[in-house]
């Protein structure tokens, strides 16, 4: 008996195709043949194109949140370390091989297409996202390490930076590694240093 794809598979080949395609541009049939399933077997895992959406970019924010929480336990308690993590994260998560690529770029694109009640959902994890970064300049506005004057938006203007990577990172001709460098050093300035 053949190995069937998951429902993890089949999203991951639906992701894959949107982020080629755009989502007006990609097709139920397209998704189900890159998964190698029928169209009725991705029917039953997902009952439309924007319920897959939504499954997808609540799982991507989920995903990005918890490696964010893990990393920032495990790295040193200083906030310019903390930042300096919270950078490195986001940028590694957006960039780390072609599907994470693709998959921002639809994130990124294909978010505001949710309806409201499914999308104020995913609003609340990008707020989440938000004041976490946030809570890291607080941090450092408190113990005299940081100096910037709004604390919010300088955390919307990180988040911001190191999420519209993917469409230049080529143009860039530079490491990942080389890019995580030079955006903290662009946050490190974006928060002031004493």
């Amino acid at each position: 008996m053949a190995n069937r794809p998951g429902k993890a598979a089949i999203l991951r080949a639906a992701v894959e195709v949107m982020g080629e395609d755009g989502y007006e541009g990609s097709s139920i049939r397209d998704m189900a043949t890159r998964a190698g399933v029928s169209v009725a077997a991705l029917y039953h895992h997902f009952p439309s194109k924007l319920e897959l959406l939504r499954e997808f970019l609540d799982e991507a924010h989920e995903v990005t949140l918890t490696r964010l929480d893990r990393r920032l336990a495990a790295a040193d308690r200083s906030p310019a370390a903390q930042l300096d993590e919270l950078v490195a994260t986001l940028i590694a998560t957006h960039l780390h091989d072609d599907f994470a690529r693709l998959a921002s770029n639809v994130a990124l694109r294909e978010y505001t297409r949710l309806n409201p009640p499914e999308r104020g959902a995913i609003d609340e994890k990008r707020r989440r996202l938000l004041l976490l970064v946030e809570s890291v300049i607080v941090d450092g506005l408190r113990s005299g390490d940081f100096t910037c004057d709004e604390p919010q938006e300088t955390a919307r203007a990180i988040v911001t930076l190191c999420s519209s990577l993917v469409e230049p990172f080529a143009e860039m001709e530079r490491t990942m590694p080389e890019v995580i460098e030079l955006y903290q050093g662009f946050a490190r300035r974006l928060v002031g240093p004493a």
